[in-house]
């Protein structure tokens, strides 16, 4: 996969965990500073309603 590939495949899984309420990790780093893999984990995560606290706002 080419790096602009990647940037917007990384941009669109940003844009649906946003919409799920989900605004960051929870180990407290931000959706930008995660990896593909983890923005795709966490992506497949909260759509099976499995571990990942959802968050309401970044104060969390």
């Amino acid at each position: 996969m080419a790096f602009n590939e990647i940037e917007q495949r990384k941009d669109e899984l940003k844009e649906k965990l946003l919409k799920m309420g989900y605004f960051k990790h929870p180990d407290g780093r931000q959706l930008y500073e995660l990896s593909l893999s983890e923005l795709e984990k966490a992506y497949k995560t909260i759509k099976r309603g499995d571990v990942f606290e959802q968050q309401s706002n970044f104060g969390g």
